[in-house]
């Protein structure tokens, strides 16, 4: 089972905050309170990016930038206009399956990489993560929110995958937690604009690579060199409006968040360690077909490609480590998002939601994403709340469940083998609002 402490990479973050933007004082003193005492270790649902932040996102296939109350965690900031003073603290539980096979016994031949045949499972059985959010309302036009969230990988396999003699494990873990301090303006009743700073923590750790020295422009750091970290920071700007009676849309932009190398591994990560976060977007929908019922449609743009340590091929010219060395491989992913809820009464609500779209791992990819197959391809969700007394008070439930999903490649190394990549994943959430 792996873990990270969140107080270290929160803590880290927020000093720097202060350092540079003098926070306020409670704000920081809050965010202490709440998250100090959790960890966190992540597993990813498209490609590293969580299918959707919060429980009534969650809850509704990961739909929501079309819907004010999803807006509080890592979501649409125009929403936290109409928000009002709220809080949120979550605690996810993720339990994911994940396994490579290797088919076909090795060539022998010169130069080859084989790896070794059987089916090998990951040591990472259970994750928790925790997710915070609050907001408070400037005046009748504009609101101040933040909010504290992750991203990441995290796989272990009890085996030298690589036939690296130095570790008896082959694992990745690379974690982001964002801070998003945001500022949401209510042009009219109908329409609201936000914008927010993503500041973001990085942690990045290999182990089992010592093979691909021989292959690498800086030998020294391609594995095995414990945790490392990396400071990083971007935008998003969102949009929210009522175009025609009961019909929402809703729109982010979030700009590639622009962090500092991984100095440990700059053999490893193509342009000496750089591991910046992909530039995203989503445009969504909600319809209120009454007072009681509203079904919701987002797509979802996540551009992996653009950032050279995820989107190049492990086949691309030049050595691991250098300006256009190898990658992941991963491709562009599009997803594909709906959801609904209906309101049972007043103080019970019902949600559902499915979302799909293509894995950004590619068939030629599946040698080096062994470590991390992120495969996963479609969700069915599940969500509920249930209000507490006759304030704002909430507890929110979503469930998600991504069934097993395979890709299949052949060993680029020693081309006989077939790789085949396993991912399944059970979700379990629960928030409270106050």
């Amino acid at each position: 089972m792996n873990y990270i402490n969140l107080n270290i990479m929160i803590r880290h973050l927020i000093v720097c905050l202060v350092n540079r933007n003098k926070v306020m004082k409670k704000i920081k003193l809050l965010i202490l309170v709440l998250l100090s005492a959790f960890t966190l270790s992540t597993q990813a649902n498209d490609g590293y990016y969580m299918l959707g932040f919060g429980s009534i996102s969650k809850g509704m296939g990961g739909t929501g930038v079309a819907y004010y109350k999803t807006s509080l965690i890592g979501n649409n900031p125009a929403g936290r206009a109409y928000l009002g003073k709220q809080f949120n603290i979550s605690t996810t539980f993720l339990f994911p399956t994940l396994h490579y096979t290797v088919t076909g016994a090795p060539s022998g031949g010169d130069g080859t990489l084989p790896l070794a045949p059987g089916k090998v499972g990951s040591d990472v059985k259970l994750i928790f993560i925790p997710n915070f959010g609050a907001n408070w309302q400037i005046n009748e036009k504009s609101a101040f929110g933040i909010s504290a969230y992750g991203n990441g990988i995290a796989g272990e396999y009890p085996t030298q995958t690589y036939w690296d003699p130095t570790s008896k494990t082959t694992d990745i873990q690379y974690y982001q937690a964002y801070v998003d301090p945001s500022y949401s303006y209510k042009i009219n009743e109908k329409h609201s604009i936000g914008v927010s700073a993503m500041l973001m923590l990085q942690l990045f750790e290999v182990n089992g690579l010592y093979t691909f020295n021989s292959l690498s422009s800086d030998p020294e750091n391609v594995s095995g060199n414990g945790m490392d970290t990396g400071f990083g920071f971007g935008a998003k700007i969102g949009y929210l409006g009522e175009i025609v009676n009961g019909l929402h849309i809703g729109a982010t932009y979030q700009t590639r968040t622009y962090a500092s190398e991984f100095k440990k591994y700059a053999g490893l990560l193509a342009e000496q360690g750089n591991l910046d976060a992909p530039s995203t977007w989503t445009v969504g929908l909600n319809y209120e077909i009454s007072d009681k019922w509203k079904v919701l449609f987002d797509v979802q743009q996540i551009n992996y490609s653009e950032v050279k340590s995820l989107g190049n091929g492990f086949a691309s010219a030049g050595a691991l480590g250098s300006d256009n060395g190898p990658g992941f491989g991963w491709e562009d992913m599009t997803v594909f998002k709906f959801g609904t809820e209906y309101d049972i009464n007043e103080d019970i609500t019902l949600r559902g939601g499915y979302a799909f779209g293509e894995e950004p791992v590619r068939e030629s990819e599946v040698f080096f994403n062994i470590m991390a197959p992120l495969v996963s391809n479609q969700h069915i969700t599940l969500g509920a709340t249930k209000k507490i007394g006759e304030k704002s008070n909430a507890i929110n439930l979503a469930l998600s469940y991504a069934p097993n999903n395979t890709v299949s490649g052949m060993n680029p190394m020693d081309p006989v083998q077939k790789i085949d990549l396993d991912l399944e994943i059970f979700e379990l959430e629960l928030s409270f609002t106050f």
